[in-house]
């Protein structure tokens, strides 16, 4: 059997309550909308995604500025029964629990969310497998935080910039 050959990462996909509250966050956060749409009941996604078709939902696309429209982030605000549960608690939670952008200077971006009372996770931080060593060399620091639904989203400053991780590897 011939393996899949993926082209590319198109979005990553995240559930918020409140859509006027989040897109003006992930503004702040580095993105621009580029689309606003409201998908309506037995609409041919519900099938796909293995919902009811009698519910509606808002999809708001935002990307990163510039040239490239893909990967965009695909935020979801359902509307008719509002979405259910709460972002992990913790970043041990099996599934996908944070979304990471490379950034050029972490720590200006730390002063710029803290001015704009963004919840952080923790610190600036090295990554290291083990006090002061590097995984397979590549030198980077990050950050974490929250959006206003508690899902977490990482910037990552590297030496070089991330492809530091394939050429170490």
């Amino acid at each position: 059997m011939k393996p899949i050959q993926i082209r590319q990462m198109v979005h990553a996909n995240i559930c918020v309550r409140d859509m006027e509250r989040t897109v003006p966050f992930y503004e702040m956060l580095g993105f621009e909308k580029f689309a606003d749409q409201v998908f309506e009941e037995g609409a041919g996604v519900w099938q796909g995604l293995g919902l009811e078709t009698n519910r509606r939902f808002r999809a708001v696309f935002m990307k990163i500025p510039g040239e490239n429209p893909v990967p965009f982030l695909d935020i979801i605000q359902f509307l008719d029964r509002p979405a259910v549960g709460e972002a992990y608690r913790s970043l041990d939670n099996v599934g996908i629990c944070r979304l990471c952008f490379e950034v050029a200077d972490i720590d200006s971006v730390a002063q710029h969310l803290a001015a704009n009372g963004v919840e952080f996770v923790g610190p600036v931080s090295p990554y290291e497998t083990a006090p002061g060593v590097r995984p397979s060399g590549v030198e980077a620091r990050f950050l974490c935080v929250r959006d206003p639904d508690g899902t977490v989203i990482e910037y990552a400053q590297f030496a070089h910039d991330a492809l530091d991780v394939l050429r170490e590897a």
